[in-house]
């Protein structure tokens, strides 16, 4: 532990002069204002760099989000005209399917003409509809019947033990 007594110190630490080199010299004190102002300049530059980056930033993002809303409004009068011709193909189709139009172009154009009494052929249609399927269908569907009743034997096999 170190103890001061007016001029002597107790302890191993010599007593720290208070003397500064700077103050005394004026060439010295100019250098370390000097090597202050650079300090300050280029903390000044640096900042001003940095605020000109985040400037850049911002503008290149806006640029991007104008170009986004360019190509937006590119696809909306593309799907606007899309939907125009499609009404307009609709339109067009809802035209054309007049059974009167067909029917003239039918026996006008292509020849055809009713059938007469004697061409005519009833079917009888059973009341019940049925399809065909084929083989490989129903062997799917075996399997899956198959696997499906192994599980449900499973769960009731586990109800058992519980």
């Amino acid at each position: 532990m170190i103890q001061k007594n007016n001029n002597y110190v107790y302890g191993t630490a010599a007593e720290k002069i208070e003397y500064d080199v700077y103050e005394k010299n004026k060439v010295l004190k100019e250098k370390r204002k000097y090597k202050a102002n650079i300090l300050i300049k280029v903390k000044m530059v640096a900042s001003i760099l940095l605020l000109f980056l985040f400037g850049l930033t911002i503008m290149y993002r806006y640029a991007l989000i104008a170009d986004l809303n360019y190509e937006i409004s590119n696809k909306e009068r593309q799907y606007e005209n899309l939907r125009n011709e499609n009404s307009r193909i609709k339109v067009a189709i809802e035209n054309e399917t007049n059974l009167t139009r067909i029917m003239e172009i039918a026996q006008n154009n292509l020849g055809m003409q009713k059938p007469d009494k004697y061409q005519i052929l009833h079917i009888r249609v059973p009341k019940t509809n049925y399809t065909v399927t084929s083989a490989q269908y129903k062997d799917t569907k075996a399997k899956e019947n198959f696997l499906v009743g192994l599980i449900n034997k499973g769960e009731i096999i586990k109800k058992l033990f519980d």
